[in-house]
C-alpha cells in the first residue's frame, strides 16, 4: 500500500518522521506501564530517552517544514503533547517506585485498565499514520470519548475515598496525577484523530 499517499501527511520524509515519532510513543508508554506494572525503575530509562527522541522529532519537524498546511503540522504537534503527558507518567511512577507509595488493589486496576485503554487508541493512531486504515480514525474518535468518562468516573469515586480516610493523601496525589496525565494522552491521541477525520471529509469532497 502506498502510505504516502493514504493521508494528506505532505512530503515522504515529514510522513517518514511522524511514523517515527508515533511508535516511538507507542514504545515509551508501554515501558512506562511495565514500569508500573513491576513496581521497577529501569524501563522508565529508556522511556526518558524516547521522549527526548520524539522533542527532537518534533523540532526538527517544524523548523523544516514548508508549505505544509496546519492540519498536517498538527500531527507531530500532538503527538509531542503526548509524549510530554507520557513524560509526567514517568515522574510520577519513579516517585511511587522510589519512595515506595501503597496504593490499593482498586487504585492499581484502576491504573492498569487506563494504561491499557490509552495504549490500545495510541497504537491505533499509530496504525493509522503507518496504514492509512481511515476505520481506525473513527475508533480513536469515538472510543476517546468513553476513556474521558471512564477517568473523570474513577477521580471522582477515588476522591470520596480520600474523604472517607480510606487512602493516604500521598498515594492520592499520585493516582490523580497518572489520571490526569493517561487523560492527556488519550486526549492528544484523540485530537489527532479528529484532524484526519476532518482532513479526510474536506478530501473527500467534490471539486467546486
Amino acid at each position: 500500500m502506498d502510505t504516502s499517499s493514504a493521508l494528506p501527511l505532505g512530503p515522504e520524509s515529514l510522513h517518514n518522521d511522524v511514523q517515527t515519532m508515533s511508535r516511538r510513543a507507542v514504545e515509551m508508554l508501554t515501558l512506562v506501564r511495565d514500569a508500573f506494572r513491576r513496581q521497577d525503575c529501569a524501563p522508565l530509562e529508556r522511556a526518558d530517552r524516547l521522549g527526548q527522541e520524539i522533542h527532537r522529532l518534533e523540532k526538527a519537524l517544524i523548523a523544516h517544514a514548508e508549505n505544509v498546511s496546519a492540519d498536517v503540522l498538527a500531527v507531530p504537534m500532538h503527538l509531542e503533547r503526548v509524549g510530554d503527558n507520557i513524560e509526567l507518567l514517568v515522574r510520577a511512577v519513579r516517585v511511587m517506585v522510589v519512595e515506595s507509595v501503597p496504593f490499593s488493589e482498586r487504585a492499581i486496576r484502576e491504573v492498569e485498565t487506563l494504561f491499557a485503554r490509552a495504549l490500545e487508541l495510541l497504537e491505533c493512531v499509530r496504525d493509522v499514520l503507518i496504514t492509512g486504515n481511515h476505520v481506525l480514525v473513527r475508533y480513536v474518535v469515538e472510543h476517546g470519548r468513553g476513556f474521558e468518562n471512564l477517568t473523570d468516573d474513577f477521580a471522582r469515586v477515588h476522591e470520596q475515598r480520600l474523604i472517607e480516610g480510606v487512602c493516604m493523601p500521598r498515594a492520592s496525589s499520585l493516582y490523580l496525577a497518572m489520571l490526569d496525565d493517561l487523560k492527556g494522552v488519550e486526549s492528544h491521541t484523540r485530537q489527532i484523530a479528529s484532524g484526519l477525520v476532518r482532513s479526510g471529509e474536506r478530501d473527500a469532497r467534490p471539486a467546486a
